[in-house]
């Protein structure tokens, strides 16, 4: 067996392991991360450049498909996680997913409200390639959001109203059920009775 003084470095060596590779990774996530921050901005504005073409009408049209699929869909997905037989690992996979869906909303607010020199560029990119695909990115953001409250809301109440016919339906048949079985009780206890008058009636005969 091994004695306490020979298992304490093993453990001390274990968590200095761990603090040495969570380190690295932070590392490694913040260079990555203003790696992106100085590539996407760029790199996005050029795709949407590409897409539009400097056609106007075409800036508004592409606006509104990012702006509303990209966040009416990922609002969708989100709301997958908000029902209780879902359990916390699968409610954090659905909103990594929601937010993967919504990652081309995410990178043109990122351009449009950024103030590193990446956004900058990204804003003069769309400024002159794609005038109106910002601005109906976002008219189209937030009919997506609205439309999908007041959706969330009428399904709310077309549940809570088949919820309520539901029990109004239970409640009715549990009546008629108890009716049916007093009348049958009371026509049980009729029979005895009246078969008991006959035989006294046969008696006295």
């Amino acid at each position: 067996m091994r004695s306490p003084a020979q298992e304490t470095p093993r453990k001390k060596g274990n968590w200095a392991a761990r603090i040495i590779l969570g380190s690295v990774a932070l590392l490694v996530v913040v260079i990555a991360y203003f790696a992106l921050a100085a590539i996407l901005p760029v790199w996005w504005a050029n795709v949407i450049r590409g897409q539009v073409q400097g056609n106007l009408g075409a800036g508004i049209l592409v606006g509104m498909f990012y702006g509303f699929v990209f966040t009416f869909v990922p609002l969708l997905v989100a709301w997958q996680a908000t029902h209780k037989t879902v359990s916390w690992p699968w409610t954090a996979v659905i909103l990594v997913a929601a937010v993967a869906l919504a990652t081309p909303n995410l990178l043109t607010a990122g351009i449009m409200f950024g103030n590193s020199q990446a956004a900058h560029n990204g804003q003069r990119i769309l400024g002159t390639e794609a005038t109106w695909f910002p601005l109906w990115t976002q008219i189209a953001a937030i009919a997506a959001v609205v439309i999908f409250i007041v959706g969330a809301v009428l399904g709310k109440i077309w549940r809570q109203r088949g919820n309520k016919v539901k029990a109004f339906r239970k409640a009715d048949a549990e009546r008629s059920l108890a009716s049916k079985a007093a009348d049958s009780s009371g026509a049980e206890a009729t029979t005895p009775a009246a078969a008991a008058v006959s035989d006294s009636q046969a008696d006295r005969r």
